[in-house]
């Protein structure tokens, strides 16, 4: 599938999405509830070893606070293609605004599964969206997962992705967000030797999600990459990136 704006690929033109939802589940918070956390401030009480072993069964057990890094994470589960398919309207701070995917959008999910030719997988701008949850979306983790769950002849074949930048996609705390932004933009340089194009919108405190993004500075490097940012939502405001010096000024 290619881009029907190959020269302007942006999170605005939702004809190019790809969209795949996940949700997250948390076996070891002690009240996990479907509703999006508060902010930096918002404490969980955790009962995972923080070892890898096994968690601890007592409810007697005091636990401690989570901590993302240092506990264990939540599993992350897609939905299928035949599942419902919710997409994006507007991204909207602690609860992004989902509307049910038209026709066309629920066939670009279908034609994404585990027994797609690799080839389907170029040229797809893929964007990776849950509803609300009791930490944080961790859009870039769920991101991750989804490229390390499949076959490499499909990973290598990944060009496009779009993410959301906005503090609670990522736990509302800035060094995981910055930790979670390296750990992807990593991942993308080792296995998807055809990357070409990441798209970012920005929305909430620019300077301070600004500072995130500059981890994703280290794409650039490669010959053919470019980074597409934008800033506005219902305008076409974006800034196209081929040099990692230009993107961290």
């Amino acid at each position: 599938m290619s881009l029907r704006h190959p020269d302007r690929p942006h999170i605005n033109t939702p004809d190019d999405i790809t969209t795949i939802n996940y949700t997250l589940e948390w076996p070891h918070l002690e009240n996990p509830t479907n509703t999006t956390f508060a902010g930096a401030a918002q404490i969980d009480i955790c009962r995972c070893s923080q070892d890898g072993s096994q968690p601890a069964t007592s409810a007697s057990e005091p636990g401690h606070i989570y901590t993302r890094y240092q506990c264990a994470g939540p599993e992350v589960h897609f939905t299928s293609a035949d599942d419902q398919l919710w997409v994006l309207q507007a991204p909207h701070g602690p609860i992004n605004m989902l509307r049910p995917a038209l026709h066309e959008e629920r066939q670009r999910r279908k034609e994404i599964h585990d027994g797609a030719d690799p080839a389907t997988y170029a040229g797809r701008n893929f964007l990776f969206l849950t509803g609300p949850c009791p930490r944080g979306r961790y859009q870039a983790y769920a991101t991750l997962q989804f490229f390390k769950s499949l076959n490499p002849s499909a990973r290598q074949r990944v060009t496009h992705l779009s993410l959301l930048l906005q503090p609670y996609e990522e736990d509302c705390v800035d060094m995981t967000s910055i930790q979670s932004y390296e750990e992807l933009a990593s991942y993308i340089i080792q296995f998807l030797p055809n990357f070409q194009v990441l798209c970012l919108n920005i929305w909430d405190d620019e300077s301070r999600l600004r500072t995130a993004a500059s981890e994703f500075a280290v794409l650039l490097h490669k010959e053919g990459v470019k980074i597409v940012m934008g800033w506005t939502w219902w305008k076409y405001n974006v800034k196209e990136y081929t040099s990692a010096r230009a993107f961290l000024e």
